[in-house]
C-alpha cells in the first residue's frame, strides 16, 4: 500500500523527474490511480460547493422576485429560474471553490486517460513551475557560459589567415584564426570563397598571446565527395 501511496505522489511530478526516482516506485501505475483520485477530490469539492452556491443563487433570484413583487404586484418567477439556472456556470466560472473543482476534474481525468493508454504525465501546474524553472535556469547557465568565454577571447577583432606551419595544423592549406566561434563551421563543412571551395577541418581552440582563439584548418576541395553543408567566407588579403 505504501508502495502505491508512493507511486500516485511520485507521479504528480513533472515527467522529466521520473527517471530519477527509485525503480520500486511504480510511478505509471500511480499517475492512473493518481488521475482517478484527483477526479473524485474535485467531485468531493464541488458537489457541496455547488450545493451551496446554487442555494445562494435561488435566495438571491427570490428576493429579487419579492422584491419587484411589492412594487408591481407581480412575482417574477424567471428570476428565481434564471439565478438558480445559471449557477452551475457562475459556480464554476466565478468562485474560487469552482475554479478549483474545475480543475481537478479536468486534470483528473485527462491524466488518467493517458496513463490508461500509456502516455502518463504528472500535474500540470507543477510541470509548467518546473518547465519556468529549468528554461531560466538554462537561461542563466548559457549566459554566463558566454560571459565566461569571451571574458577569455577580448574584444572581437578581425580574423587573420595563417599557414599551416604557424597553425600548427600540417594537413592543411591555410587556417584562419579567429576570436569568435563561427555558427555552422564544423568539420566537414565545404567553405566557398573567391578564390574556390575548401573542406573546413575539425576547429583547435587555442590560447594565443592570452586571448582565447578558435582555429579553422582549410583544405582545397579536391575530390568527389558531395557537399551537404556549406557557407561563405570572404578571406582576409593579408596572410601570416
Amino acid at each position: 500500500m505504501a508502495r502505491v501511496l508512493a507511486g500516485m505522489a511520485a507521479s504528480l511530478l513533472p515527467t522529466r523527474h521520473w527517471n530519477r526516482l527509485p525503480s520500486d516506485v511504480p510511478v505509471e501505475t500511480g499517475a492512473l490511480l493518481s488521475g482517478l483520485a484527483t477526479m473524485m477530490a474535485g467531485a468531493a469539492i464541488g458537489i457541496p460547493g455547488f450545493l451551496a452556491h446554487a442555494h445562494a443563487q435561488t435566495s438571491v433570484g427570490l428576493d429579487l422576485a419579492l422584491a419587484r413583487m411589492w412594487k408591481t404586484d407581480v412575482y417574477r418567477g424567471d428570476l428565481v429560474i434564471g439565478h438558480s439556472g445559471l449557477s452551475v456556470f457562475t459556480f464554476l466560472l466565478l468562485t474560487p471553490q469552482g475554479w478549483l473543482t474545475l480543475y481537478l476534474l479536468v486534470t483528473g481525468t485527462y491524466r488518467g486517460i493517458a496513463a490508461y493508454v500509456g502516455d502518463p504525465f504528472g500535474d500540470p501546474i507543477l510541470t509548467g513551475m518546473d518547465s519556468l524553472v529549468a528554461r531560466g535556469w538554462t537561461q542563466r547557465t548559457t549566459r554566463k557560459a558566454i560571459e565566461t568565454r569571451e571574458a577569455l577571447e577580448g574584444p572581437p577583432v578581425g580574423d587573420r589567415v595563417v599557414s599551416p606551419t604557424a597553425a600548427g595544423i600540417p594537413d592543411c592549406d591555410f587556417a584562419v584564426v579567429s576570436s569568435r566561434r563561427k555558427p555552422g563551421w564544423e568539420r566537414g563543412v565545404a567553405v566557398f570563397t573567391e578564390d574556390g571551395c575548401y573542406r573546413l577541418g575539425e576547429p583547435v581552440e587555442r590560447t594565443i598571446n592570452g586571448r582565447l582563439r578558435t582555429i579553422y584548418p582549410l583544405t582545397e576541395h579536391r575530390d568527389h565527395e558531395a557537399i551537404r553543408r556549406s557557407v561563405h567566407y570572404d578571406v582576409p588579403r593579408s596572410r601570416t
